[in-house]
């Protein structure tokens, strides 16, 4: 049994899935991938704001003009509260928050998987405790996409401030604001890609579920959205971006309380369906 607590295990099995990632040839390779097209999506961005400012008609406010189509899509209120962001950098957070299940299943699909194929994951589970074993596995996928997301984002908070010429405090505050939205909603899509990816053990498999169950979830949402029924809607993570992105701090409660209750519910069962595995 082991002796050391299970903190000290969870922390151990994260640090070795952070530098298995980023020194991994695929590690390498998605988060260069990641930075160039945060690079060149940077660059497309501050163009398409800067051409918007440039174009609006004599008389025309562009905070006005951003207040009504905030507005449309999510309300009154959060688009009262959105009229002053930098316009690129909302286009960012939605790019992030498209490609946020993307990169959770190209990053982790074989956390678990790769270890049971290759009979590896012996050696850590009789060192440390399996429940212990998976949450460091599903903490380290999560860290190293945040430190990927960040690392994109920062290029296009640069971009901002060089091509749109707006403010480096006003780029900073609205940037740190919408990466936050992306920490807990990519903790969800953590979570579900570890109770899939769990299940396998040949990795390949266990990228093409993950995919297929994160369509399954986008379709779910889609469905939810013509049926206007709200129940389905939030099984979706992506869905709670409205409430991370409201004015409201009760909002965003309801936001943080979603997320957190599907990746308690996600990794509990990754847990208990893993230490019932036959490894």
């Amino acid at each position: 049994m082991p002796v050391v607590s299970p903190l000290a295990e969870v922390r151990l099995i994260t640090g070795r899935e952070l530098r298995k990632n980023f020194r991994s040839l695929k590690g390498i390779v998605l988060a260069a991938m990641s930075i160039a097209g945060g690079a060149g999506a940077s660059m497309l961005f501050a163009w398409i704001d800067r051409v918007r400012r440039e174009q609006l008609p004599p008389g025309v406010d562009i905070r006005t003009l951003q207040e009504q189509g905030f507005t449309q899509i999510y309300g009154p209120d959060t688009g009262h509260a959105l009229a002053d962001c930098p316009y690129s950098l909302w286009m960012m957070l939605i790019a992030t928050l498209w490609l946020g299940p993307l990169l959770v299943a190209l990053m982790g699909f074989d956390a678990v998987s790769g270890e049971l194929q290759h009979r590896s994951v012996r050696f850590w589970t009789v060192r440390t405790r399996r429940s212990s074993y998976l949450i460091g596995k599903l903490l380290g996928v999560w860290l190293v996409v945040l430190a990927v997301t960040f690392g994109t984002n920062v290029i296009v908070w640069g971009t901002t401030v060089a091509v749109g010429g707006l403010p480096l405090s006003h780029v900073l505050s609205w940037g740190l604001r919408f990466f936050a939205i992306s920490i807990p909603i990519n903790a969800a899509w953590c979570g579900i890609a570890t109770l899939v990816g769990s299940q396998f053990r040949t990795p390949m498999l266990g990228l093409l579920v993950i995919c297929a169950t994160f369509f399954a979830l986008w379709l779910m949402r889609v469905v939810a959205g013509v049926a206007d029924a709200s129940a389905l809607l939030y099984l979706y993570p992506n869905a709670y971006d409205q409430w991370f992105l409201s004015p409201r701090p009760l909002d965003a409660a309801r936001g943080l309380l979603g997320t957190g209750a599907m990746v308690a519910l996600t990794a509990t069962a990754s847990v208990l369906l893993f230490e019932r595995k036959d490894l």
